[in-house]
């Protein structure tokens, strides 16, 4: 009776690690060359502001006309983050960089606010 029980397991076993080896997930090792391209072109689209998770300063919503003076004045300060007009219906509002981290946009939330005083950072 325990051979037949310790048969039997060792057969379910072995079709387990059959079945198991069979369906496994192969790995495919990529070169040095790949992975150095794909680090850049993460680090380029970083750079760029492509990705949609950061935070940012916004410091006007209204009509057209008022949002365009407002983004000239603010370009005209010369900081370094740049601005951007969006359109969201029904306004148009200012938005001022892209920051990765919340302390990084309170920082230049300093500075923005010294012109812009009801300037505030949002987490789209």
């Amino acid at each position: 009776m325990i051979t037949k029980t310790l048969k039997n397991l060792l057969l379910v076993g072995c079709v387990l690690f059959t079945v198991q080896a069979t369906f496994s997930q192969a790995t495919k090792k990529l070169n040095e060359a790949t992975i150095e391209k794909l680090v850049a072109t993460k680090i380029d689209m970083d750079k760029a502001g492509q990705f949609n998770d950061r935070y940012t300063i916004y410091i006007y919503q209204g009509d057209v006309q008022k949002a365009n003076s407002t983004k000239s004045r603010y370009d005209n300060l010369g900081l370094p983050w740049k601005s951007e007009l969006k359109y969201e219906e029904p306004n148009m509002k200012v938005y001022v960089g892209k920051y990765r981290s919340r302390l990084e946009a309170e920082r230049a939330l300093l500075e923005v606010r010294k012109v812009f005083p009801n300037a505030r950072v949002l987490k789209p």
